[in-house]
């Protein structure tokens, strides 16, 4: 597989590949000149700044700094336009990250003719394929074997040695591990035994390092037209279809990546199943969010 050493905090680019002096912390907490509006208002979330001409300042509680490194992972194995890394460092409890500026539209707010967007697709699809050629480990997870971010509930699970564990971990962590027993438990068994049939027909995946979450809002298209995908704190090594579903939208569209038919409709089965099981425990008088879980 790749080698790859985390990183040690505080991380500087060393002064030589600097475009202009590394803004201080002063500076980017004092900018409004916002990319990603404050969460909520409040800038102890997440906040996106530009900082004159060359930087963009990323920081906040929910900031992780495996963004970063994804990024520096990415740039040292492939091609790929991503931003460069300058800085990542930590203060009061919070996370900063301070990269390249990429002048572009996202894709999502893009007019592009038919012949301009089948050119993005093309070049999404090599970026996406050089992805997929970096030498993998035998688990999925992050990078250096670590937990997956899930960003929806705010979890990290894993890393897991095969697809089996995988389903089955994700289950005991949603839904409450160990034995299935009170009023609820014929619904959480019969989740169970679908997860379980899932992982069954999905054993000829394999780990390949994917984004996690392409959507056309990640993607950059620049002046010359080369799509820069952004927002890596999702990526890591995921079964060999999960790109292609998770982006179920954007990639049939773009056609940039293989299909899946049948994972598709495995997983598609499987988010049924899900609802049908959330149904019935709140016909129950219960949800699978609830605090009493078994």
């Amino acid at each position: 597989m790749s080698s790859y050493t985390p990183i040690n905090l505080p991380y500087f680019a060393p002064s030589h590949v600097l475009p202009a002096p590394l803004p201080t912390l002063d500076e980017v907490l004092s900018s409004s000149n916002y990319l990603t509006p404050p969460v909520n208002f409040d800038d102890t979330q997440l906040c996106v700044v530009r900082i004159g001409e060359h930087f963009v300042a990323k920081y906040g509680q929910f900031v992780q700094c495996i963004e970063a490194e994804n990024m520096l992972f990415v740039k040292q194995h492939t091609t790929i336009p991503v931003p460069k890394v300058y800085a990542v460092y930590t203060f009061d409890d919070k996370t900063m990250i301070i990269m390249e500026f990429i002048e572009g539209k996202t894709l999502d707010s893009s007019i592009m003719s038919p012949q301009e967007f089948d050119a993005v697709g093309e070049q999404l699809k090599d970026q996406l394929n050089q992805l997929r050629q970096i030498p993998a480990p035998d688990w999925y997870g992050s990078i250096g074997r670590r937990p997956l971010l899930d960003i929806s509930s705010g979890r990290q699970y894993g890393p897991f040695d095969n697809i089996s564990d995988m389903i089955r971990i994700y289950f005991d962590q949603e839904f409450g591990g160990g034995e299935c027993t009170g009023k609820f438990a014929q619904v959480k068994i019969s989740f169970r035994t679908t997860l379980e049939s899932v992982s069954t027909a999905l054993e000829h995946a394999y780990p390949v390092f994917s984004h996690g979450d392409l959507y056309g809002r990640n993607i950059l298209i620049q002046p010359n037209g080369i799509p820069c995908i952004i927002d890596w704190e999702l990526a890591g090594f995921y079964p060999s279809y999960h790109e292609r579903l998770n982006s179920e939208e954007l990639a049939s569209k773009l056609n940039f990546l293989d299909e899946y038919p049948q994972e598709l409709q495995i997983s598609i089965n499987a988010l049924q199943a899900w609802a049908n099981a959330i149904m019935e425990e709140e016909e129950l008088g219960d949800d699978f969010g609830s605090e009493n879980k078994i």
